[in-house]
């Protein structure tokens, strides 16, 4: 929760690409659900968690990046 809440901070003080961020919001959050449930029954809870809010949070600024660079152009 708190890596979300820095995003959101950070989204909403800099960017305001409204596209951009419900694009990387989605992502990230589909990610992040999605990788806890395949690698839980793996890992223990805590290390599953941690690794899943560290790749959803390099998805959701991949496509944040990626979606501000296309409406830029």
């Amino acid at each position: 929760m708190p890596v979300g809440m820095l995003l959101i901070q950070w989204f909403w003080a800099r960017h305001r690409y409204w596209g951009a961020g419900v694009m990387a919001g989605l992502s990230g959050s589909t990610v992040l659900f999605a990788l806890v449930d395949v690698v839980q029954p793996h890992l223990d809870k805590l290390l599953a968690d941690a690794l899943a809010t560290e790749v959803a949070t390099v998805v959701a600024l991949v496509v944040f990046t990626g979606c501000s660079r296309v409406r830029r152009t």
